[in-house]
């Protein structure tokens, strides 16, 4: 049975999810420590490219997953957030070679 490529996505933003460790991190955002705000998260839509998601949180975030097939890539990226013992995924597919764009984010906030 053929996977297609937003089944690739689902599952490794899940299983990133489940093996990604909740950073501990500041609860002030400044460009210096180059985190993501709700505000930010909140603002990133199914569609929009990795480059301007990277552009608009201020850091290109950690690699967690990644596979091609049939001349497409998926990839999952972990993003540090600027609260403390929270955590941001988000899963990106595209064309080898052609940019990558958001299909699914994931997020858990601590209070």
């Amino acid at each position: 049975m053929r996977k297609t490529l937003p089944s690739l996505a689902d599952l490794a933003l899940v299983a990133t999810g489940a093996l990604t460790t909740i950073g501990a991190t500041t609860s002030t955002a400044s460009a210096a420590t180059a985190c993501v705000t709700k505000a930010e998260y909140k603002k990133a839509k199914k569609g929009m490219t990795k480059t301007k998601i990277d552009h608009m949180f201020g850091t290109k975030g950690h690699r967690e997953a990644g596979a091609t097939s049939g001349g497409y890539r998926s990839e999952v990226w972990s993003y540090r957030p600027c609260t403390q013992y929270s955590a941001v995924s988000l899963a990106f597919s595209g064309r080898s070679g052609g940019p990558l764009t958001m299909d699914a984010k994931s997020t858990v906030w601590s209070y």
